[in-house]
């Protein structure tokens, strides 16, 4: 096998790979003599799994490139088709570059569907290039060992997984088929914010049902960690910490469905034209997610009685368990409406065939999404979807439906169709996962 290296002055060197398999002495650290000196050095690994030479391309395990680390300023351009690494920004001598590989993932798995399914499975006009399911009523139902059904929202590019060490990768995110229940975003006491809630997810009291305890600060005696835990309490449902009984000894997350679940980074940004602009479309609001603003941006320091909490705002949040995006929502649009409605301001979803046109839309009452709303008069304002086929925003402290939403590992993958005589991914024969 050739690989390529490149210099810094575009000098392009071919360098013979010889694979000593039949070296009974492990060589965990791949000599390449570049330029005839010792320059740089390679390393191979399948996850963590230090390896004796690079994989071969098209290999029986299905081992597929990953990512790639240097030392000393360099980096490494993957080329699939030549199964070869580019080195560039090569500067220094006794350079090494770390290549990861690993099994063909969940992720590889719906790539690869959706060059064959152009109707369901579709690329978003983000700068991400990500891809998501879409119409009415997709086949993308997934079984994650939790005891009930999830479905897959699509694979989404450039996640920071923090069970990788922060690296940039593809993952596959999912929504729970079913609601858990209804309950406020946030709330809070009559003296923070009016006892109207807090547009912050990284305190939000839906976020610490969600989530485990090692991702919040405060520790609070409503709701903790109910849903991750399984466990049953008191959960809040409407203004000035209103709280009902709630139970998820049957309905929360199983030990199974954990450890396929990823710790990543979400974004919880908004804009602070969020307020006024007249077209709020799904394009529009993935930029402005991922923006450095915060839902407290238009109104703090104005003594008003709505925004006078004194939570630390955040624009990126590192936890498990979150919920929809509201471009999430808009980019599942499909069928012949679907160009059109990606022009347009979401909240009109409800005034043409958008709404029924989307899988992501609630039958009843409205879902929360994760996303604040930056308000001039409040620090209050989180995005709905209503029934309507709406996206809009209201007040955190209102009783909305929840709907977990996950990353699978990047170590999980879809299994075989075991049932070829159903539709893999539909209800009645979701895709099977594993470890």
């Amino acid at each position: 096998m050739k690989l390529k290296i490149t210099n810094k002055n575009g000098l392009i060197r071919k360098i013979i790979f010889i694979f000593l398999g039949l070296i009974l002495l492990p060589i965990l650290t791949l000599k390449l003599d570049y330029f005839n000196n010792d320059n740089v050095y390679f390393a191979f690994y399948n996850g963590n799994e230090k390896l004796n030479s690079m994989p071969l391309k098209d290999n029986e395990d299905n081992i597929v490139f990953s990512y790639a680390k240097c030392d000393n300023g360099a980096s490494v351009m993957w080329n699939d088709e030549e199964w070869a690494p580019l080195v560039k920004n090569l500067s220094k001598s006794k350079t090494k570059c770390s290549l990861y590989f690993r099994e063909y993932n969940a992720a590889d798995y719906i790539k690869d569907l959706a060059n064959s399914d152009t109707t369901n499975i579709l690329a978003d006009d983000t700068n991400d290039e990500n891809i998501r399911y879409v119409g009415a009523s997709p086949n993308n139902y997934i079984d994650i060992g939790d005891g009930s059904l999830w479905r897959i929202i699509g694979v989404m590019n450039n996640i920071t997984n923090l069970d990788n060490e922060g690296e940039q990768e593809s993952l596959v995110k999912i929504i729970r088929a079913d609601s858990i229940g209804t309950y406020s975003y946030d709330s809070s006491e009559s003296g923070i914010n009016n006892g109207y809630g807090v547009n912050e997810w990284s305190q939000a009291d839906i976020m610490k049902l969600l989530n485990p305890q090692d991702v919040y600060k405060e520790i609070p005696v409503i709701g903790k960690s109910l849903y991750w835990n399984g466990e049953s309490g008191s959960c809040y449902n409407d203004v000035s910490e209103t709280n009902i009984p709630c139970e998820f000894t049957s309905s929360g997350i199983s030990d199974e469905a954990k450890k396929k679940i990823a710790k990543v980074r979400w974004n919880t940004g908004t804009s602070i034209e969020m307020y006024n602009i007249t077209k709020k479309t799904a394009k529009y609001m993935y930029e402005a997610e991922r923006n450095i603003y915060n839902g407290k941006q238009l109104c703090e320091n104005k003594g008003l009685i709505r925004c006078n909490d004194e939570i630390e705002r955040k624009t990126t949040w590192d936890g498990y368990i979150g919920l929809i995006y509201p471009s999430d929502y808009g980019y599942a649009i499909g069928g012949t409406v679907r160009n059109t409605c990606l022009e347009n301001d979401m909240y009109y979803y409800k005034d043409n065939s958008c709404n029924t046109n989307d899988w992501l839309k609630p039958k009843v009452g409205w879902i929360w999404t994760m996303s604040p709303a930056a308000d001039t008069s409040s620090a209050v304002s989180t995005y709905l979807v209503y029934s309507t086929g709406s996206a809009y925003r209201d007040s955190s402290y209102y009783p909305g439906t929840i709907y977990p939403v996950a990353f699978l590992k990047s170590n999980i993958k879809i299994l075989p169709n075991s049932n070829p005589k159903l539709e893999y991914g539909s209800i009645e024969n979701p895709f099977k996962t594993s470890l």
